[in-house]
């Protein structure tokens, strides 16, 4: 297994995980929930609750993901890590290219979102070792100041709501809540890396409760932001916004005027999470290879190259803002869900046959 100084804590897990999720849900769940209304809301807390059943059966079936290749064998499992691979550099893609559009156009202007995506990526990668620690250490410096700063700013747009901007409320639809709840599962597929390294944290053991409370939190934050964006914004408004969460930074700002542009804040803390997660993709893929030392290095860096060039041919016009979440939620979210039942099932059949 691992050494003892190779192990986090429950507590330094469940902070990467909501310091690398928190800034993309916000930017791209919330945003696209809210646009729904009621039932995007609906929807959404009926993702969430699947993926806490799906969390759970991650944590189960740890031990046999470790082991998987004794029950679907070296050729199932290099399936397995191929597929897994191809969705952390197409994630990160994606990622990276919104990111950098974001900053061209709201933080620097004059470079293109090209040479932008490269710095940041860089960024992201800088320093990235074969130590779980050092991501645990790197999350809990940042953790505090990004979900203070997200809070802080939900507080303050808050006092920008209107009651009569929920006047508009869409039609209560089942088919719509159906389809947002599947939308959030999708957004949820990158827990799927979680099995292969909970065999690194304290405790393993004892996960379910601290993860199922940070999947909790997770989706009470969401779901104010969604709240407040269409108490701001109203319905239609918000459906007339290309990113509404952007627009909603713009004009929530500390009282008096000390800072002309307060929206810069906001962005850091959303670039500073966002970063996080596109680390956390190069660490986790690396990591699923088993590669250490320079081999490891070497794969980093020809995965980044991969998440850049995906990046870059993903620019306006290709289509990868649409089909990228369509591949998440029509061949990697099912993959993923088949695997997990797959894997429980063989396990449960040995250990019956063993009996």
């Amino acid at each position: 297994m691992f050494a003892d100084n190779d192990r986090i804590s429950q507590r330094q897990l469940l902070r990467q995980m909501i310091l690398a999720l928190l800034g993309a849900w916000l930017l791209f769940l919330a945003g696209g929930v809210c646009q729904a209304g009621q039932n995007g809301l609906a929807g959404m807390a009926l993702g969430f609750l699947l993926l806490a059943g799906w969390l759970l059966l991650l944590i189960r079936n740890a031990g046999v993901y470790e082991n998987m290749e004794h029950y679907i064998g070296k050729a199932g499992r290099l399936l397995v890590i191929i597929v897994y691979l191809s969705f952390l550099v197409l994630t990160g893609s994606f990622l990276l290219r919104k990111i950098s559009s974001l900053c061209g156009e709201y933080l620097i202007s004059g470079i293109s979102p090209e040479f932008l995506g490269l710095l940041l990526l860089l960024a992201a990668g800088a320093g990235i070792r074969n130590d779980i620690q050092q991501r645990a250490r790197l999350a809990e410096i940042f953790y505090p100041f990004v979900m203070t700063g997200f809070v802080l700013m939900l507080i303050l747009a808050a006092f920008h709501m209107r009651a009569e901007s929920f006047a508009d409320a869409a039609a209560f639809s089942l088919t719509e809540v159906a389809r947002e709840g599947w939308r959030t599962l999708g957004a949820g597929a990158v827990l799927a890396v979680l099995p292969f390294i909970i065999g690194q944290v304290e405790q393993e053991k004892r996960l379910k409760r601290p993860l199922l409370e940070g999947l909790g939190k997770v989706w009470l934050f969401l779901t104010a932001a969604a709240v407040i964006l269409i108490g701001t914004f109203g319905l239609e408004g918000v459906r007339r916004m290309e990113v509404p969460v952007i627009q909603l930074m713009a004009g929530t700002r500390l009282p008096g005027k000390f800072l002309e542009r307060f929206d810069i804040v906001w962005l850091a803390l959303l670039l500073c999470s966002i970063l996080f997660a596109l680390g956390s993709l190069l660490f986790y893929g690396t990591h699923l290879t088993g590669m250490r030392g320079d081999k490891g290095r070497i794969f980093r860096a020809a995965m980044g190259a991969l998440i850049y060039g995906g990046s870059v041919l993903g620019q306006e016009g290709s289509g990868m803002e649409q089909w990228y979440p369509l591949m998440a939620e029509r061949f990697y979210l099912p993959f993923f869900l088949i695997l997990t039942l797959a894997l429980r099932i063989f396990s449960r059949r040995t250990g019956k046959k063993r009996r």
